[in-house]
């Protein structure tokens, strides 16, 4: 068994969860010597730089990388065709491609990702891949959406646990009821309520080192919640077990 971190022999020792226990990174960050994991480097590595859409929505009628590859220190030029796993993932349904396969669906979808010697190698060979689209109308309206054209056509073969809702693009629909809406009371208010999407912005980049050990297998460290769920959706994509797919977690920003 690996010994406690420090931070927890501290907890333990003093007796109670309300001690103040100091952040071991805390003084790194406020001077700024914190290395988060777009700081990571090993020898010999390459830079990724990823291809992503333009439009929101739109089909791929293909996808040239001769240009790219040709560029001086550029190794590797990789699409969906190159995905040897999964070509999917997803939390709770794996329905979510890795690299744009038929079609994209939101601005800035992966459609490619390339590996060179340096960073400006890698985005100078990124800018000469050559994507041919046929834009489609943005979905931008949640319920205009459900009248639409399936957004994911293989949507029977992905895995959906729930089939509740014939509409296309609803994977579940739910009525949610607390107490009983047909009460009097002595105040009764209706309507129609929107609320904005929200996430949460990082202090640090989102971007990870990965190293081969040689052996098929793969050291990923990146800034994550969830290592072990981050590993159950990379090794399908990798196609390997479990146990080749190790994740080492990096500086995390908050």
């Amino acid at each position: 068994m690996q010994a406690m971190s420090p931070t927890v022999r501290t907890t333990v020792r003093r007796g109670h969860a309300a001690t103040l226990t100091r952040r071991q990174d805390s003084i790194p960050k406020v001077t700024g010597e914190f290395a988060y994991s777009s700081d990571l480097h090993a020898a010999g590595m390459l830079w990724g730089q990823t291809v992503r859409s333009p439009h929101p929505h739109a089909r791929v009628l293909g996808i040239d990388v001769s240009a790219a590859l040709a560029l001086r220190g550029v190794h590797a030029v990789l699409t969906h065709e190159d995905v040897r796993g999964r070509k999917t993932y997803g939390l709770e349904f794996p329905d979510q491609p890795v690299l744009a396969i038929d079609r994209v669906r939101y601005f800035g979808e992966p459609v490619a990702v390339v590996a060179a010697d340096e960073p400006e190698q890698a985005r100078r060979a990124a800018a000469a891949v050559s994507v041919e689209y046929e834009p489609l109308e943005p979905i931008v309206d949640p319920e205009r959406a459900t009248e639409m054209e399936p957004l994911h056509p293989d949507r029977p073969t992905m895995g959906h646990g729930y089939r509740d809702d014939s509409r296309p693009n609803v994977v579940r629909a739910l009525v949610i009821e607390r107490g009983d809406p047909d009460a009097e009371a002595d105040v009764s208010v209706a309507g129609t309520y929107e609320v904005g999407q929200q996430d949460q912005a990082f202090l640090g980049p989102e971007s990870g080192l990965a190293i081969p050990d040689g052996e098929g297998g793969v050291d990923i460290h990146v800034a994550t919640q969830w290592l072990h769920v981050d590993r159950e959706q990379v090794a399908p994509c990798l196609d390997l077990p479990p146990e080749q797919v190790r994740i080492h977690l990096a500086g995390v920003g908050g």
